[in-house]
């Protein structure tokens, strides 16, 4: 009786269902091969493996897959379809594809008296999955909803809208996918539709109307001028992480209002994350040759940042991290380009493929993968992809424990150099086993400095002050706190203070390696601004660029040395080559439009023509105030482009009125002196352009020593004041004046 009443009683079960795809064409002995590889994962993945041991899993076989029943949790089967997608990524032989369907199940006998499961959360979770296409992981609506409650999911839902199944049956489908992870291209028996269900609370792409088109790009090309009119920042002109795009400033003028109201604003920052692709798409269409013409390098590579596949998905900046240590490493392989963090990181969470990957970056090759830890144990995932035909050169997964972690980023840089069959002249050095507790505090602060706020960038600096009492010899954490120093200078901390600390850090980190080009980038830094010390710096971002030829800092430094000496066609030429490093970076796009612009290459500049004319000067001036008047409005402070622009219309009152907030504002915390006088001297008020660039030069500004070579101060050369200022600086000014006059 009481096995009567088992085999009616329904419970609900979370299925994941898989077949092989094309199976039935494969001949019998590839049959059995097949179905044993897809056993083999999927019997491997933690999640099957904790569900089978806590007595809550039922494995169906099916013919051409099988269908998992979990009686736990929803997360359950995604979290087993995540493992086994991962896993499928280095076998691309084997396509598989999955549908998830949480549902009724009841216990029945076979016709052999065995226990079995039948219901309909086990149909429905078929018929989800044969909407599917080799690599899709599908879930039907109610899955999708109950993920979607939690934060960490999300993310991964894409919806599609409803389809009609097997005897009229109509289910709501969801896709889910993630950067390394599903399939994302819509599947051919839905084609492209998306989105069909009104009020769902899952977070779905789905398309504009033209009117919110219409408010995107007026909101996107708001902030492009909001942005870089003052886009000769110094915390922007010593830093190449797009991350901080939010903290950019706006292109008319050539002074920074603090940084730091920028980045407070929420409405900037968000539409930022637009501008990315928006300024790629721009820069692409406009600058890079047709496919036909193009030659992308053999030896060419993009390190993406891994996945997390933690269980609590709180191991982003490890993760991270060991993309970018893997990254390091391999950009300093003599014959292999590398491109820099900034465009790499840039497809986080874009669920970009490889291919649009390579095209974007003009590289051969992809290394992807995954990471997951738990406690003190390790599982990283990660292949290389050849772009061109997809085809997976090299492949692995690592388990380990957490103090091996070192030895598995040699391996992988190993296999990468050999994969690619790159002849080595001398071999990467290996990384000595470090303490382990010192490194995940490293990898903390480096998440932390690559942030925005003046709260992160400080915490990334105690981060890495914990690291260095963990492990004094720890040369990375001292470039950590130099990194983390210059972008707290101008925007949040005086110079003089900022830089102070800087050279103190770059140094104890030569000290201690004194082959690392980003520390002899930093220490450079210093000696032109503190030291006013053209020449010092010179020999530091030489040293550099003979340690790291493909060091991005080192050559967007070398520009910045070269427009303070006058030497603007050398400044572009060093500015080209940062950006042919890191293609998709935003602050290397604006600082080469700016010396484009002082270099008089107006045909260099790729931006839309409203842009340019705004930029340069030359276009509607009532539009471009309008513009300016929302971004001011959206970032709390006064716009230094929005003065420049009312002086150069005449309307010297609201100039002024402009001019006069800065002032104010200067009294209440720090702002660039430079920046005041770019207003005064659009005004014509040279007296007073000179004394604000004479206090600048008193507060070692950054800004200041490009600015000096900026349009706006034109009119500023003729005066001997002008060129006592350049000579105090360390410049020739008959050198660079003559070259200035050439012009």
């Amino acid at each position: 009786m009481a096995d009567e009443h088992k085999a009616k009683r329904l419970e609900i079960a979370h299925v994941l269902f898989m077949d092989i795809v094309g199976y039935s064409k494969l001949l019998t002995d590839e049959q059995s091969e097949a179905l044993q590889e897809l056993n083999q994962i999927v019997r491997s993945t933690e999640a099957a493996r904790e569900a089978e041991g806590a007595g809550a899993l039922t494995v169906l076989p099916t013919g051409d897959g099988m269908a998992l029943v979990f009686t736990g949790s929803v997360e359950e089967p995604v979290e087993c379809a995540l493992e086994i997608s991962q896993a499928l990524r280095a076998q691309p032989s084997l396509p598989v594809r999955m549908g998830i369907h949480s549902g009724p199940i009841h216990h029945v006998k076979d016709a052999n008296e065995r226990e079995n499961i039948a219901g309909v959360g086990i149909n429905i979770a078929q018929r989800v999955m044969d909407c599917g296409d080799a690599g899709h992981i599908l879930v039907s609506k109610r899955v999708a909803d109950d993920l979607a409650q939690q934060r960490r999911w999300q993310p991964y839902l894409h919806e599609l809208g409803d389809v009609e199944v097997k005897h009229g049956v109509v289910v709501s489908l969801v896709n889910l996918y993630a950067e390394t992870i599903g399939n994302p291209t819509p599947p051919t028996r839905l084609g492209k539709a998306r989105g069909n269900i009104p009020g769902s609370r899952v977070g779905t792409r789905k398309a504009l109307s033209p009117l919110a088109r219409a408010i995107l790009t007026v909101a996107v090309l708001l902030l492009v001028l909001a942005i870089m009119s003052v886009i000769f920042a110094p915390a922007i002109m010593r830093t190449l992480d797009q991350r901080r795009l939010a903290t950019l400033p706006q292109p008319t003028a050539t002074a920074l209002p603090s940084l730091a109201d920028t980045i407070k604003s929420a409405v900037a920052k968000q539409i930022t994350d637009e501008l990315q692709g928006e300024l790629s798409r721009k820069k692409n269409a406009a600058v890079q040759p047709p496919p036909t013409g193009s030659t992308i390098p053999e030896k060419s590579i993009a390190v993406l940042p891994f996945v997390d596949m933690s269980q609590a998905r709180d191991q982003e900046y490890f993760c991270d991290g060991i993309s970018e240590e893997i990254l390091d490493t391999l950009a300093k392989v003599d014959g292999l380009r590398v491109v820099a963090r900034t465009s790499s990181f840039s497809f986080k969470g874009k669920n970009a493929d490889v291919g649009e990957v390579a095209n974007k970056l003009n590289v051969e090759n992809v290394l992807e993968g995954s990471l997951r830890r738990e406690g003190n144990r390790i599982r990283i995932t990660a292949q290389l992809i050849n772009a061109r035909d997809g085809f997976h050169l090299w492949s692995e997964t690592y388990e380990r424990e957490l103090k091996d972690v070192f030895a598995v980023q040699d391996e992988i840089t190993r296999s990468i150099v050999d994969a690619l069959k790159i002849k080595l002249a001398v071999a990467p050095p290996g990384r000595a086993r470090q303490n382990t507790e010192a490194y995940d505090l490293y990898l903390q602060g480096l998440y932390f400095s690559n942030k925005s706020t003046e709260e992160e960038l400080r915490k990334s600096l105690d981060l890495f002050q914990r690291s260095l009492e963990k492990d004094p010899n720890s040369a990375r954490a001292w470039i950590g706190i130099a990194k983390a120093w210059i972008w707290l200078a101008d925007a949040y901390v005086k110079p003089l203070e900022a830089y102070s600390k800087v050279k103190e850090a770059a140094s104890k980190a030569l000290a201690l390696d004194e082959r690392n080009a980003e520390a002899h980038s930093y220490l450079g830094e210093t000696k032109r601004i503190l030291d006013r010390n053209p020449s010092g710096e010179e020999e530091e971002l030489k040293r550099a660029l003979e340690i790291d030829p493909n060091s991005v800092d080192a050559h967007m430094f070398m520009s910045f040395l070269k427009c303070a000496q006058g030497e603007l066609d050398e400044a572009v030429q060093e500015i080209e080559e940062a950006e042919r490093l890191d293609p998709l970076s935003p602050p290397i796009c604006f600082v080469a439009v700016a010396w484009y612009l002082a270099a008089d290459r107006i045909e260099s500049v790729y931006f839309d023509p409203p842009l340019a004319n705004a930029y340069s000067a030359k276009g509607d001036f009532n539009q471009a105030v309008a513009l300016y008047e929302k971004a001011q409005a959206a970032t709390h402070s006064p716009s230094v482009g929005l003065g420049i622009t009312y002086a150069k219309m005449g309307r010297r009152d609201d100039a002024r009125r402009i001019l006069n907030q800065l002032i104010e504002k200067s009294r209440q915390q720090y702002v660039a002196a430079d920046s005041i006088a770019a207003v005064y001297a659009t005004l014509g008020e040279k007296d007073e352009a000179l004394r604000w660039l004479d206090r600048a030069f008193e507060e070692h500004s950054g800004g200041f020593y490009s600015y000096m070579f900026r349009p706006e101060f034109r009119p500023l050369r003729s005066d001997p004041r002008f060129a006592d200022l350049l000579r105090r600086t360390g410049i020739d000014p008959a050198k660079a004046l003559a070259r200035q006059n050439k012009k």
